[in-house]
């Protein structure tokens, strides 16, 4: 394996010196053609540790091609834990369809609670939409993936037009989503259902707190609106009582807008295995997932 590391660099795309707070590698990865670029802060949050303000991108070695589509990940944890370093199969996925990762970090909970979550993950779009040019990718073909949390985000910014408002931009901008096993499409929906007990509700509480309007800010369901204009969705889901149910309404919603929405189960996978196994060669579920991502990319 051949593996360069250059510690210490000028932020790529303009952005200031590291802090201490951050740390920037740049190196040859494990594929000896793959750039990845960690730690590339895409906002400032004061009192924020840039860590959790910073994406990591994962590119083609060669600056020949300037056009890649781009797909931006977003990591689940119950909107309280979890890393973007975490990208299990998708970036070599990603490289092998000739597309660049961007994996990001957001505030979390108990520092924050909605919508500050989806407002990082907003700012991480915008910043990727602005830069797209200098990592070699095309900012009108940016796909939108997360999972579980992750996914909840991925959906809230692709439906909620204040939040890529706040940067000039909007749901249209962003070429599809792709929603992987998430439950918090409907918060309203969560908070008052007895089934939402003990840790899964301490979860859902200090994420959103207990404002029954907030509640309905922060839901994608709830703000997918007839006439929106909408990216289209892909909604995946394991056979989990709660995903399911969300995902089937997301959908049903999202296609009254006049936006595409379709519904993908996946029997053979848990929460847990559905993302770690994302970017497996011949798994079936990917091969969903990627047929959707080359349709609204125009690579069928």
């Amino acid at each position: 394996m051949f593996t360069i590391i250059i510690a210490g660099l000028t932020l790529l795309m303009g952005s200031p010196e590291p802090t201490q707070d951050q740390t920037i590698d740049t190196k040859i990865d494990a594929t000896p053609t793959m750039l990845v670029t960690r730690g590339i802060k895409y906002i400032d949050r004061p009192g924020t540790l840039d860590f959790f303000t910073s994406l990591d991108v994962y590119q083609p070695a060669t600056q020949s091609k300037t056009n890649r589509p781009i797909l931006i990940y977003v990591h689940g944890g119950g909107w309280a834990i979890g890393d973007k370093s975490r990208v299990h199969e998708k970036a070599d996925w990603a490289f092998e369809n000739d597309w660049i990762l961007v994996s990001v970090n957001y505030r979390l909970t108990p520092q924050v609670m909605h919508p500050e979550h989806a407002r990082d993950v907003a700012a991480a779009v915008a910043y990727i939409h602005e830069h797209a040019h200098e990592i070699g990718g095309d900012p009108d073909r940016i796909v939108l993936i997360g999972h579980s949390a992750g996914a909840h985000l991925a959906g809230i910014v692709s439906s909620d037009e204040q939040l890529l408002g706040e940067f000039g931009l909007a749901p249209s901008n962003i070429c599809g989503t792709v929603l992987l096993d998430g439950a918090g499409y409907n918060i309203p929906q969560q908070m008052k259902s007895l089934l939402l007990v003990g840790k899964s509700r301490a979860m859902f509480e200090a994420a959103f707190g207990f404002d029954p309007e907030l509640w309905i800010q922060a839901s994608p369901t709830l703000q997918a609106m007839p006439g929106d204009d909408l990216p289209p969705l892909f909604a995946v889901h394991v056979p989990r009582l709660r995903s399911t149910i969300e995902s089937k309404e997301i959908v049903k919603v999202w296609n009254t807008t006049g936006a595409e929405a379709t519904r993908h189960f996946a029997p053979n996978k848990d929460h847990a295995s559905i993302n770690h196994t994302m970017g497996n060669r011949n798994d079936p579920d990917t091969q969903a997932v990627e047929e959707f991502i080359r349709s609204v990319l125009n690579q069928d």
